[in-house]
């Protein structure tokens, strides 16, 4: 063989070989990523609570009082509410849903914000859902509430627009009947809809507590809310009836909680308690909440939510997000 002939051979074996690796690397990252159809998988920032708030919610009455005080002090933990994007990238998620009372006192705080959505890119991570608590009840019968909390909520809109948040999302507490309550949080509801056009999000309610873990109420709700932007945050386990702690504990069905909410769902909270020695949650059929959410036409963020205290909140929360990797596997 010529010199010229070894050198377009040799040439021709060198592009085989880049191609082949690059087709390679191009295969994996497809197996790597899920298909348009499937939902992406989420960590919700409230998987770290214990870590970020260390013993300060021991006395709820004094941390509440603290929250809204001095809200740093509640802040005991080893964890650094901003490092959550670190716990993220640890487990290869690329979203974090941030939960507001995590990090009350810099909601306004421009340049905690701005250092913030630095750390989150500098991870290669961003930010999905904001979960917004103690901002007023939406559905309060008194309207100077129901307008102060409205004011309070649009707020906090403009810290999620500020780290380009998916979503936003909010409680349906309130006071008077379930009609009443109904009426009024649907009020505040168009409200937030209206105010949220200017943002690149929408706004979510989430079954959290009161009549809004009841699916049928919650779907009335948004359908009474009138607007386009405001959909449901479907958490898997938050069916119970009556508020928090009620002792014997009363439920709604979960699966036709989720029937109910699917039309809506925009975004689901896959929490998560305690697994069993295959990986799989031992109270809460994920596959099951996850067709019904998809059957429903939902395919977004599927926010890995560690609840339990069996684990460490490293070891609960990466058996959720495994969980919810094999769940997806399986669909597809």
């Amino acid at each position: 063989m010529n010199r010229r002939n070894f050198i377009v051979n040799s040439s021709a074996l060198a592009l085989s070989a880049v191609l082949s690796n690059s087709l390679a690397a191009n295969l994996h990252a497809n197996e790597m990523q899920p298909p348009k159809e499937l939902f992406e998988i989420s960590l919700s920032q409230w998987s770290y609570h214990r870590a970020i708030f260390g013993d300060s919610r021991k006395d709820y009455n004094k941390f509440i009082k603290a929250l809204h005080t001095d809200p740093d002090t509640v802040l005991q933990g080893e964890l650094d509410p901003q490092d959550i994007v670190k716990k993220s990238r640890q487990l290869e998620v690329d979203v974090v849903d941030l939960v507001n009372i995590l990090w009350f006192g810099h909601g306004q705080d421009k340049p905690w914000l701005k250092q913030f959505k630095q750390k989150a890119g500098d991870q290669g991570v961003r930010f999905g859902v904001l979960m917004c608590d103690e901002l007023g009840n939406l559905g309060a019968s008194d309207l100077k509430k129901r307008k102060q909390a409205v004011e309070n909520h649009i707020r906090w809109m403009e810290t999620a627009a500020a780290l380009d948040c998916q979503h936003f999302r909010v409680n349906a507490y309130g006071d008077g009947s379930y009609l009443e309550q109904c009426q009024q949080c649907a009020e505040s509801l168009h409200a937030l809809g209206e105010a949220s056009e200017q943002y690149d999000f929408d706004v979510l309610v989430e079954n959290h507590g009161h009549p809004g873990s009841n699916g049928a109420w919650l779907a009335m709700l948004v359908e009474m809310s009138k607007h386009p932007d405001i959909g449901v945050f479907a958490d898997f386990d938050n069916f119970f009836m009556g508020g928090w702690g009620l002792e014997p504990e009363r439920r709604y069905d979960r699966h036709q909680g989720m029937l109910d909410l699917a039309p809506f769902t925009r975004a689901v909270s896959a929490k998560s308690h305690d697994f069993d020695e295959d990986g799989a949650e031992t109270k809460i059929d994920f596959a099951q909440c996850l067709k019904v959410a998809m059957d429903g036409g939902f395919k977004g963020l599927a926010s890995a939510e560690y609840e339990g205290d069996r684990l460490t909140e490293d070891e609960g929360t990466k058996l959720t997000v495994d969980h919810l990797r094999n769940v997806r596997s399986s669909i597809q």
